[in-house]
């Protein structure tokens, strides 16, 4: 929001001191309509400056908040796995503690 009431009172500024000059310096009519067109050209071409270095700051914004949520999403994509390799290390482990239990009651209860 800061950029477009920054380029309005750009574009705003422009017109008012191309006003001013007509006042202030008369001239004939088509020697004004040239100064109207050169000053005219100024503003757009200021205008469209301004706005392509918003764009590519907004671009170099996106491409950056991009690459770190590619980042983030593979250091997510890791720990879950270490978290699925220690859940299953703890089930096998439980599975040899319940196989181990069931061959010790076995046993006492055969004796």
């Amino acid at each position: 929001m800061t950029t477009r009431s920054g380029l309005g009172a750009f574009l705003l500024g422009g017109a008012i001191g191309a006003a001013i000059g007509l006042l202030y310096a008369p001239r004939a009519g088509e020697e004004t309509r040239e100064m109207l067109m050169d000053e005219g050209e100024k503003t757009v071409e200021k205008a469209l400056t301004t706005i392509q270095d918003a764009q590519e700051a907004a671009l170099a914004s996106i491409r950056d908040t991009r690459s770190r949520l590619e980042s983030l999403n593979q250091d997510t994509k890791d720990r879950l796995k270490k978290l699925q390799e220690i859940a299953q290390d703890t089930l096998d482990e439980s599975k040899d503690s319940v196989k181990k239990g069931y061959s010790k009651a076995k046993e006492v209860v055969q004796e």
